[in-house]
């Protein structure tokens, strides 16, 4: 289906009105389930971008063509790839997650599923050999045991040892993303909650359905075989890529190429035809803490360096915050100023997050071809009390590196992961802002 018409609506009633115009993505793309499609399912992932909104303007001529290159600076665990891809098209992506690069890859690679069989077996093998083992070599941590009973830690351990016998790396991060997506499942943390949260029953009363599930979760996680759940996850994400390859993309390109969407040096200037992407939040996410058990099993230990890479971070120390920086955004800075003087961390947060997007947009103009559109997904929050309009200030970075404006949408979020709401300097977003630009010739 063509949705061209659709938004030829969509953009005449904005010329007519001068105001953004409410849409309902889900309505707009309605006989898709995308859970159930390709390979969307293969790994949670907190924050994620709505699958209908890329496959509205990837199945649109307006927008788009055959050879169209497409490009996602902020890619997260690869919604913009993956429907890129399916949708016939080649698409590059960046993240500073190695957990959303690693999801990424495997969503949009192409496996054979003979393959994925056969070194299933050979994991299932060498973890037979294990049990015949007197002692599994392991290393314990105390900060393992807050999040996972020892007879867990050392089926995990087990499980992460075989797969690294596997020696081809795509058909490696297969199994190791199977692998991440137990990890979570056998933890002490609460599922409800992103970011990791060690369950506790007593919060609820006797009688609370909530006090209920959480003492049968921790009564089975004592009795758990973590293996039988692994492969049941493995055996699942089999069938996901089963399902991918009836599509049919083999031949199209779906590839991180960075880690750093401010650092795009893979891509030549002015290759990209189309940049869709929802950049993170001002102060608002926190993907590496959401992801950190994760992480931790995948080897990544040192989670500070990690998260000094992302923008929108917030972990600064006193020194840094002292002086607040100017964007260079008017009605930015003269907000921030206000901000500063209630709380000069929460002002750098948001001013620094400004100054690295700033840096990102500009890389992306570099990549993107003259009368070319970028798609920018963003929402506004609450800082200190104040309305940071995180949208209009991008809009006006965009304005300044020579776009202009096409058309504005905004689309209700009937539910969001990963939103923090710190008690009177920040709230809960509750819709996007969906800003359509076109790079001047």
């Amino acid at each position: 289906m063509d949705y061209r018409k659709k938004f030829e609506t969509i953009l005449a009633q904005y010329q007519q009105q001068g105001e953004p115009v409410f849409v309902e993505f889900r309505q707009l793309v309605d006989s898709v389930k995308f859970t159930e499609r390709a390979t969307h399912s293969i790994h949670p992932y907190t924050a994620k971008l709505l699958a209908n909104i890329p496959y509205f303007f990837f199945n649109n001529s307006y927008f788009i063509n055959p050879k169209h290159k497409i490009l996602d600076p902020f890619c997260g665990s690869g919604t913009v790839l993956l429907e890129a891809k399916l949708a016939g098209l080649n698409s590059y992506g960046s993240d500073a997650n190695p957990l959303a690069r690693l999801i990424t890859r495997v969503k949009c690679n192409n496996f054979d599923i003979v393959k994925i069989q056969s070194y299933k077996e050979e994991i299932q093998k060498k973890l037979n050999d294990n049990e015949k083992e007197e002692e599994i070599s392991y290393k314990n941590l105390k900060s393992l045991e807050f999040w996972f009973e020892k007879h867990i830690q050392l089926q995990l351990k087990s499980i992460y040892n075989a797969i690294l016998h596997i020696s081809d790396i795509k058909y490696r991060e297969f199994f190791l993303l199977c692998f991440s997506n137990c990890v979570r499942k056998v933890s002490n943390a609460d599922s409800r909650i992103s970011v990791p949260v060690k369950i506790n029953p007593t919060r609820y009363s006797e009688t609370s359905q909530h006090r209920i599930k959480y003492e049968k979760k921790l009564e089975e996680l004592k009795v758990v075989n973590v293996t039988e759940k692994y492969f049941d996850i493995v055996n699942q994400n089999i069938k996901r890529v089963k399902n991918k390859i009836n599509i049919n993309t083999s031949k199209y390109v779906g590839k991180v190429i960075s880690n750093d969407s401010r650092n795009l040096s893979n891509l030549k200037d002015e290759s990209i035809d189309l940049i869709l992407t929802s950049p993170p939040y001002a102060g608002a996410q926190k993907y590496i803490r959401a992801s950190s058990l994760n992480l931790y099993w995948l080897g990544y230990n040192n989670l500070n360096d990690l998260d000094k890479e992302n923008i929108g971070r917030e972990n600064y120390k006193k020194d840094e915050y002292k002086i607040l920086r100017k964007t260079g955004i008017k009605n930015a800075d003269y907000l921030l100023q206000k901000i500063f003087d209630i709380n000069p961390l929460r002002a750098y947060i948001a001013a620094n997050y400004l100054l690295e997007m700033t840096d990102a947009l500009q890389e992306s103009a570099r990549v993107l071809k003259k009368n070319s559109h970028l798609i920018l997904i963003a929402s506004n929050n609450m800082v200190c009390g104040f309305d940071f309009k995180t949208q209009e200030y991008l809009k006006d970075i965009l304005l300044q590196l020579g776009f202009s404006i096409v058309c504005e949408m905004v689309d209700d979020i009937k539910s969001y992961g990963l939103m923090t709401k710190r008690n009177k300097t920040a709230s809960i977003i509750t819709c996007e802002h969906i800003l359509i630009l076109k790079k001047n010739g």
